[in-house]
């Protein structure tokens, strides 16, 4: 292990602490803010930050550079394991953010989740703690909701919410959006009906970097093992 050398791509703080973790570790990490493709030579294996792995797949562009270079890329976001973890730490921190941005308990809310994958169901097991109304649909529904809502959470990696969809709220409801670019509301339309929506990009990184850290390490560890064993 002491003789491989990683390549930590990013500029969060989960970097930072991915590279205490892994130097701990006996692994030598070069660091680079910025993704440098002429800056690969005798470097074995490169981690990217999140926004290398749209949809747990690595970005095209950069998987050829890194092939031709002969580096291994290692997709983190690819394990079961740390995609559970990085929902848990995403709902705790969209908890953080909730509260910041909301003028009642949550014992009094009335909350939507759309999207019923790892984060959605995360979020619901972190809110099913308080005494508030929580819903969750795996896709936005079609029949009109029958509740009126003060909080919308979308986790839903496409643009599901529209227009339409949108009349059914009012104005003292605000909107969370978990998912990647684009994310799931058709911001024009909810500008357009003076509707609050928050954007929450990275929260693992911003809220709790340390174990967001510490999961993209365990993860990179893990798979550095595999290749030991294989080789």
């Amino acid at each position: 292990m002491s003789k491989i050398t990683v390549c930590v791509v990013g500029k969060d703080k989960r970097q930072n602490y991915l590279v205490s973790y892994l130097q701990k570790r006996g692994i030598t990490v070069i660091r680079q803010e910025d993704f440098i493709p002429n800056k690969l030579n005798e470097i074995d294996y490169l981690v990217g930050p999140v926004s290398f792995y749209p949809g747990g797949k690595i970005l095209s562009h950069i998987e050829e550079t890194c092939r031709k270079a002969e580096v291994e890329i290692i997709n983190y976001m690819a394990c079961e394991d740390f995609l559970f973890e990085n929902a848990a730490l995403t709902a705790e921190g969209l908890l953080a953010i909730i509260i910041q941005n909301t003028n009642f308990a949550l014992a009094d809310a009335k909350i939507l989740i759309l999207g019923f994958g790892r984060c959605g169901k995360a979020i619901l097991r972190i809110l099913s703690r308080f005494s508030c109304l929580v819903d969750i649909y795996d896709k936005v529904p079609e029949s009109p909701l029958g509740t009126s809502y003060n909080i919308v959470i979308n986790t839903i990696p496409a643009p599901v919410c529209n227009k339409e969809f949108l009349r059914q709220f009012t104005q003292d409801c605000t909107f969370f959006e978990i998912a990647s670019a684009p994310g799931g509301f058709d911001k024009i339309a909810m500008e357009e009906m003076g509707l609050t929506m928050i954007d929450c990009p990275g929260i693992p990184g911003l809220y709790s970097p340390i174990s967001a850290g510490a999961a993209i390490g365990q993860t990179v560890m893990k798979i550095l093992s595999l290749r030991k064993e294989h080789s």
